[in-house]
């Protein structure tokens, strides 16, 4: 019997592992497995770093529009605030102008004459009517200003040379033009060329007859003269009324 044939013949038998080579392979998939979850453990808190970054950066946003929200606001509260008040005060100021515009011919009685003076509450300013002309004096200027003689002047108008501007931008100035207004007016009816400005008429009214070109009471001072007004944009007849009532007023028919 051939042994030898026999034996050949058979599976060969695996060879069972080392198992020193086994812990090394253990070893090195343990390793392998340490370091995946290291990357794993450094990209999760990489990435909640950033989210928190990003949390952190978000509520900031959130919390300077708030505070952005709440200054508009604040800023809208206080500018209609400053807007009422500068109304306010417009309206105090107006008023105070008017009054003071009415004072001097209040205080200078009703014929000032034809050399008369007016003079500022505190006596520093001087407006006087002499010589056809009106004249200003203020004490802290060394000149005194006067007018064109009225009787020479187109019109009878109130004329100055250009040292009234620096007058006019003074403390003085409202008391200063109701005074020279007032002279004038008085020397233009006392020579009976009195000018429309003269007239006891709304402010608005004698604009519009100025912007129409009638400057002279005369020009509007008959019934058929003022018929003619009716033609300008903005006067009718309750107007045309109230006209004819100053003219007559101020001596005309």
């Amino acid at each position: 019997m051939n042994t030898h044939a026999h034996e050949s013949g058979r599976a060969p038998v695996r060879a069972s592992l080392d198992p020193y080579d086994e812990a090394i392979r253990l070893a090195l998939d343990n390793r392998d497995l340490r370091e995946e979850l290291a990357v794993a453990l450094r990209r999760a808190e990489s990435a909640a770093a950033s989210r928190d970054k990003a949390k952190a950066e978000a509520d900031q946003q959130r919390e300077r529009a708030d505070r952005l929200a709440a200054e508009k606001a604040a800023g809208k509260k206080e500018l209609a605030q400053t807007r009422h008040q500068a109304r306010q005060r417009v309206q105090q100021l107006e008023a105070e102008l008017a009054r003071k515009e009415k004072a001097p011919a209040e205080k200078a009685g009703e014929d000032p004459g034809p050399h008369a003076t007016i003079k500022s509450d505190d006596g520093r300013v001087v407006v006087q009517l002499a010589f056809n002309q009106v004249h200003i004096h203020e004490p802290d200027r060394w000149y005194m200003v006067s007018s064109k003689p009225l009787d020479q002047a187109e019109k009878h108008r109130l004329v100055f040379c250009g040292l009234i501007d620096g007058i006019m931008a003074g403390d003085d100035a409202v008391f200063i033009k109701g005074a020279i207004h007032r002279l004038a007016g008085h020397w233009r009816k006392e020579n009976g060329c009195q000018r429309i400005e003269d007239l006891d008429l709304p402010a608005r009214v004698v604009t519009q007859l100025e912007d129409a070109g009638y400057e002279l009471v005369s020009e509007i001072g008959t019934e058929a003269k003022r018929k003619a007004l009716a033609g300008i944009k903005g006067i009718g007849p309750a107007t045309i009324q109230k006209i004819a009532r100053a003219v007559r007023k101020a001596g005309g028919r």
